[in-house]
């Protein structure tokens, strides 16, 4: 299939160039964990289940009015192309989600400029990523947004809830991957808690973690980096429980447990779900 693909924020089409897919796997490989024991048959396999980076190639081609131009417009598409950070890449068959990518190998900047085509190697971290975080709330002006997806339109309604006392709130993780402290780069898990309390203990997927400090505010929970911050401020020392976790988020239906007293707050779920 032709068609388009978007890197770091641009689209091909704005290059007047067309794309096809030369190789999208759809798994990454798996990282071996074995080890060979002399006068042993076979491997000892340790498991594992770590996942390798994922590369994708694109193919793109285009006709240059004359050389000049030719040349000028491959350079274009080589600076575009080129960067040392990892930039978000958006494929045309799922518009809806994202992989962390950056150019492996550089640009063949002379297979441009002779035949009008390259194909670009993306080296992309092994997970596909949601085009927007469960927190955010769009609106149908934003022409970009993906609006075929696989979580609700009103998400903030989904993932948002009221508590003045004990409260089971459940919610939807739609991707494959569970997401927390293990995850890899780009992920996302944030619980947002605003308003006040005199205690707040928050438990989900087996593990609970408690603030232990009479408070009001905007309290931030990252459960990716695991900190925790009360209106920009560091207060991990006022953390007890899974603090050497944190909290998860798993595939499918979780239910998060909000207890305490003196509560009146709003919970906000605020992660990116993720595909393998």
């Amino acid at each position: 299939m032709i068609s388009w693909f978007e890197y770091n924020g641009i689209k091909s089409n704005e290059f007047d160039i067309v794309c096809r897919s030369a190789s999208l796997p759809i798994l990454p490989s798996v990282r071996s964990q074995q080890m060979q024991i002399y006068g042993k048959s076979g491997v000892i396999d340790y498991g594992g289940g770590d996942y390798d980076m994922r590369k994708l190639i694109m193919n793109i081609a285009y006709v240059g009015d004359n050389y000049l131009e030719f040349r000028s417009r491959a350079r274009k598409i080589a600076a575009w192309l080129t960067t040392q950070q990892w930039a978000k890449l958006i494929i045309f068959d799922e518009p809806d989600k994202y992989y962390l990518a950056r150019v492996l190998d550089g640009v063949d900047f002379e297979s441009i400029c002779r035949l009008g085509q390259a194909d670009i190697t993306f080296e992309c971290q092994p997970f596909a990523y949601m085009c927007t975080s469960t927190g955010s709330d769009p609106t149908w002006d934003e022409a970009d947004f993906p609006w075929i997806t696989d979580i609700p339109w009103n998400m903030v309604q989904s993932y948002q809830f009221s508590a003045t006392g004990t409260t089971n709130y459940t919610f939807e993780h739609p991707g494959t991957q569970e997401i927390g402290c293990n995850s890899p780069q780009g992920s996302k898990f944030d619980i947002i808690v605003s308003g006040s309390w005199t205690t707040l203990e928050l438990t989900l997927n087996e593990k609970t973690i408690e603030y232990t400090e009479a408070d009001s505010g905007t309290l931030v929970i990252d459960n990716v980096n695991m900190e925790i911050k009360l209106d920009g401020v560091n207060k991990l020392s006022k953390l007890d429980g899974d603090i050497d976790s944190f909290l998860t988020v798993i595939p499918g239906e979780n239910t998060i447990a909000i207890d305490g007293t003196g509560l009146d707050i709003t919970v906000t779920i605020d992660f990116i779900p993720m595909w393998l």
